[in-house]
């Protein structure tokens, strides 16, 4: 059978040329009283970013930036959950303790060495997630005391990580500015939202 095919034409990349990346959606405003799923980063919709624990911590926070987020999951080769580092975990003390401890230097620890294990990991029940509010979920995330929260959805012999709740998407959605940084703000500004809202 003849090839009937023509070749395309070859361009020069220009000096300037960067690449595409989809537009980013603005959040969806809610109230504490709207239904918490909507608040969710849901997996299904936006693929989750992973790394292996031998990374370094810069080669890390370098990730999340370049992705934009401000967590990782940390993988074995098949996805399966080892932990999750933050850029709270990288930029706080757990770097300073882990060098007291055990020597060396920022650019040399893993993200092994500081990430929260699996079982010391917070989880919401992806049902109980559709059948909650918002404002549940604030109050979840205060007992929390952590940034991000996973919801883990559960068939008869499986169960994987469905979405991703973090308090500095939660803020956004509200309409509150807040610093991801500061904890202890974000925590009473999402509890004054709650409060106000009632």
């Amino acid at each position: 059978m003849r090839n009937n095919y023509s070749a395309l034409s070859c361009k020069s990349f220009s000096a300037g040329t960067t690449l595409k990346r989809p537009v980013q959606q603005k959040e969806m405003l809610v109230t504490p009283n709207d239904p918490a799923k909507l608040v969710m980063t849901d997996f299904e919709q936006t693929a989750p970013i992973t790394e292996l624990p031998t990374l370094t911590i810069p080669e890390a926070n370098d990730k999340m930036i370049a992705y934009g987020v401000r967590l990782l999951f940390v993988t074995k080769h098949d996805d399966t959950i080892l932990g999750i580092i933050t850029a709270s975990d990288i930029l706080g003390e757990r770097p300073i303790k882990h060098v007291e401890k055990y020597g060396g230097s920022f650019n040399e620890i893993l993200v092994n060495d500081i990430m929260t294990k699996r079982s010391e990991i917070e989880a919401i029940s992806f049902d109980d997630l559709c059948n909650a509010s918002v404002g549940q979920i604030i109050e979840t995330m205060k007992i929390f005391k952590r940034q991000h929260a996973l919801v883990i959805e559960e068939s008869d012999d499986h169960s994987f990580v469905r979405g991703l709740l973090s308090t500095t998407r939660i803020s956004q959605q509200l309409g509150i500015k807040i610093e991801p940084s500061n904890r202890a703000r974000t925590f009473a500004e999402l509890e004054s939202a709650l409060m106000s809202a009632a």
